[in-house]
């Protein structure tokens, strides 16, 4: 198609780059972006971009990439500290840059190719002449919220308490996350040095250690509604400057809780959604910037391409919406991780980082060990030592270690559900060959499931040789949105003496439910987790380097202290739904 009249509200870098991209297809166009901002005025420090960003740039506009390539800053992995010590984890290749620097570059280059760029503009779509109106101006869009019901609007709002501050400190050539405990509860921070200016610091606190440390208090009268004041500012001085060696800086700083944004449709008639206004992704998994110039990128492509508005809206919705599907997917866990983070500060800190490196599925255990082997080869150590096996012993498979719980011992972890439990016939010599340990029998009268004896709300008992059998529960993971509640049901049968919670498998996707959801479960409450794997696990030996067969998930679930038992579920993987396969971000 040839529009000859776009009109784009937003100059993030979805918008401009998407007006670039438009100027360069359509030279005779009249091509506006909308700002309500002055120049320079936009807040933030700076963005990081994975090394598959950057190539994906380069292929569409290599004028672009070239210079936002030569502002960048090179960082290699990530490295954690902690009150135990230091951990890095390298492997992991982005560039960092200055988000201000990034929309000087985008701006320029539009306005090269003729695009109209009006900044301290506050356009109504409504009002707006133009044959296509872009809605690029962020996760909290007005314009898309006018319209919620049409794009079908849904905003999610996270638990946790985050800011972004800069420093003038350079943190290195590693994105460095710091974890501090306080007398007002444990406080976190993310911070990476960028291609000039201030590094980017976002410090993030639940919600009980941000009111307990005063920072729900407003700055002043005349601040706008979370902004930082010079007393919050000064508190987390004292919390994080010594360790960043220099202090914070505010740049009109704003305490928020992140929306995680899903609309049905992303269109509507000649209106369409690119970046955040369309989706967001938690900003620990570093997407937000990387998935607006890809919807730039796409959308430009489709509306080249296509006859019609409405032709090239479905065209780059449908190349779109499996990727973003994807990235949101494993910023989920992500987000869920940073909100909780205080509550497993008490692990060993190697164990602590393996929580921490495998929070999502983005990357397989090959992949892990590929990146960073020392760094996991100690979480595995760290993991023998936590029952008294020997730390320098050969390694093997997780399951194959021992266990012990309130004055229970198993030679290993693997345990039978109900009496008729079939053993593992073992296959590989990374596999070990086990027949179950003890039997999770449940007690009469309770639920049962199709296909095995245990359903949610059975109660059991952990037969093995002890003072008294282990008390068990079975649960189904709940939703996400219901970990809270769920966790609360746990810790009160705690209380009533329950030892352990068996969690059943289920719908797609059930397998990182269980792992996601124990770990918290174990963490947070204390009690014993088992969870459910098929009963042909040791022999499902997927070999591509890319996919986690189900011995490699069941020993990075043990090891990243998320399970303490598998319990061998009779039926097979191919009678289960499967698990969802990690695919590698960057």
């Amino acid at each position: 198609m040839g529009a000859t009249r776009v009109a784009i509200i937003g100059a993030g870098p979805a918008g401009l780059f998407l007006s670039r991209l438009l100027g360069q297809t359509w030279p005779g166009a009249r091509i506006d972006v909308y700002e309500r901002s002055e120049p320079g005025g936009t807040a933030g420090f700076g963005i990081a971009l994975s090394d598959r960003t950057m190539r994906q740039l380069a292929a569409r506009d290599s004028l672009v990439a070239d210079r936002i390539g030569r502002l960048a800053r090179p960082l290699s992995g990530v490295e954690l500290r902690m009150p135990g010590g230091r951990l890095r984890y390298d492997g992991f290749p982005v560039v960092a840059v200055s988000r201000g620097a990034v929309l000087a570059v985008l701006t320029e280059e539009a306005r090269a190719v003729g695009v109209r760029v009006h900044h301290g503009h506050d356009a109504r779509a409504d009002e707006l002449d133009a044959d296509l109106v872009v809605l690029a101006d962020g996760a909290r869009s007005t314009h898309r919220t006018a319209r919620a019901a049409a794009f079908g609007t849904t905003v999610r709002t996270g638990a946790a308490r985050y800011i972004w501050l800069g420093t003038t400190a350079d943190v290195g050539d590693a994105a460095t996350m710091f974890f501090v405990p306080t007398e007002h509860g444990p406080m976190a921070a993310h911070a990476y040095s960028c291609g000039g200016g201030l590094s980017t610091v976002v410090v993030e606190l639940d919600d009980g250690t941000w009111r307990r440390a005063g920072l729900d208090v407003a700055c002043r009268a005349d601040g706008a509604p979370g902004e930082i004041g010079a007393a919050g500012l000064a508190l987390l001085d004292d919390v994080f400057a010594g360790q960043l060696g220099a202090g914070l800086v505010s740049n009109r700083s704003r305490w928020s809780r992140f929306d995680v944004v899903t609309n049905r449709r992303w269109s509507d008639g000649n209106r369409v959604l690119i970046g955040d206004a369309a989706h967001t992704a938690h900003f620990a998994v570093a997407s937000g910037t990387t998935m607006a110039l890809a919807d730039a990128m796409a959308l430009a492509g489709a509306l080249r391409e296509h006859d019609t508005v409405t032709a090239a809206f479905d065209a780059y919705e449908r190349e779109r919406r499996p990727a973003v599907a994807r990235v949101q997917r494993l910023a989920g866990p992500s987000m869920r991780w940073w909100e909780t983070y205080g509550r497993r500060m008490h692990l060993p800190p190697a164990q602590f980082g393996m929580h921490f490196i495998t929070r999502t599925t983005a990357i397989s255990y090959h992949g892990l060990r590929r990146r960073c082997p020392t760094r996991i080869a100690e979480a595995e150590a760290a993991y023998r030592r936590t029952d008294g096996a020997d730390p320098d012993a050969p390694a093997r498979h997780a399951v194959a270690e021992p266990f012990t719980a309130r004055g229970s011992r198993l030679p290993h972890r693997l345990v039978g559900v109900g009496a008729s439990a079939p053993g593992s016939s073992g296959a590989g010599a990374d596999v070990p060959c086990l027949v179950p340990a003890a039997r999770l029998e449940p007690l009469p009268g309770g639920p049962r499931q199709g296909g095995g004896e245990w359903a949610a709300g059975t109660q059991g008992r952990l037969l093995a040789p002890g003072p008294y059998p282990l008390r068990f529960v079975a649960l189904a993971a709940p939703d996400p949105a219901a970990d809270d509640d769920a966790l609360r049901e746990v810790a009160a049968l705690r209380r009533r003496g329950v030892d352990g919670v068996l969690l059943l498998p289920g719908r797609a996707g059930w397998w990182d439910r269980i792992v996601e959801f124990g770990g918290r479960v174990r963490t947070e409450v204390g009690v014993v987790v088992a969870g459910c794997v098929p009963m042909d696990w040791s022999t499902d030996l997927c070999r591509d380097p890319a996919v986690d067969a189900w011995p490699t998930r069941i020993h990075l679930a043990l090891v990243s202290a998320r399970l303490d038992l598998v319990a061998q579920w009779p039926r097979r993987a191919t009678e289960l739904a499967p698990p969802e396969a990690p695919d590698e971000l960057g």
